[in-house]
């Protein structure tokens, strides 16, 4: 594949799941010329150590930038945005790919993805959850649920064209990501994928969903604070008055993410 493929992984205390989703990461690329950029926000069960590993076991490109969480909840936006940067400046690769690390996004749906972008002409792909031929499993109803109304309701704000806002495999190609390098982003929280998704949609790129199978980790109403929806909610039409009105602004490289880069070596 020209220029090869580029594969965020943001990773916190996943020492349990870490090992199997690189081998199947390794397994489905294969020959093909990729890097695995793990950023990991402070794990304390040993998944650094267990990354390093397996990187000298057996001898691929697996680049680790380790930052310390800030304050409370998931900081999965502001690890992503690190994470493109670093590819952006030292890789020529020509498609990203965003992962969780806990085994909740199939490695075999890889190339799935990628010939979506390559061979169909796409400039962003995303796995859905929500599109025919999709599935959820070990995934609570009342979960599920809330997921599926939340992103009816972010659709309905942003748009409707779009019916998985929130979930973080996705696909997208060079000019994709230096996009989202040249405007503001205003959060690191997992709301960043709306964001992100909103300044795609903004800015004309061709984007399609596709059916995947999301394997959940029996995560329960108990995980979502009330707080969180109700911030995740003032965001969402934050980002929505932005699509439809003033636009993102431009912008260079952010300071912070510029001293997280530099930080990493």
């Amino acid at each position: 594949m020209p220029d090869g493929v580029y594969v965020i992984l943001p990773t916190l205390n996943e020492a349990q799941n870490i090992g199997p989703m690189l081998d199947g990461i390794r397994n489905a690329l294969g020959d093909s010329p990729h890097t695995v950029c793990v950023i990991d926000d402070g794990s304390t069960d040993g998944t650094v150590e267990k990354i390093q590993a397996d990187r000298v076991a057996h001898d691929w490109r697996v680049h680790i930038i380790q930052r310390q969480k800030k304050g409370r909840g998931s900081q999965r936006g502001g690890a992503l945005r690190v994470g493109l940067e670093w590819g952006l400046d030292f890789t020529e690769h020509a498609i990203f790919v965003e992962m969780d690390g806990d085994l909740s996004h199939r490695p075999e749906e890889l190339w799935q993805g990628i010939n979506l972008l390559v061979k169909d002409g796409y400039n962003v792909a995303i796995a859905s959850k929500y599109v025919p031929g999709s599935a959820v499993t070990n995934r609570p109803l009342q979960r599920r649920l809330v997921s599926r109304i939340s992103s009816i309701a972010v659709g309905l704000v942003i748009n409707r064209r779009i019916r998985d806002y929130s979930n973080g495999y996705r696909f997208y190609d060079r000019a994709a990501a230096e996009l989202l390098r040249s405007h503001r982003y205003k959060y690191g929280s997992p709301i960043y994928l709306t964001e992100a998704l909103a300044m795609w949609l903004r800015g004309g790129l061709r984007i399609i969903e596709f059916p995947s199978l999301y394997i959940g980790r029996n995560e329960g109403l108990s995980k979502l604070r009330l707080i969180d929806l109700i911030k995740a909610g003032i965001a969402v039409f934050e980002i929505g008055f932005r699509y439809h009105l003033t636009g993102f602004g431009e912008s260079a490289v952010s300071r912070e993410v510029g001293k997280e880069l530099s930080s990493a070596g």
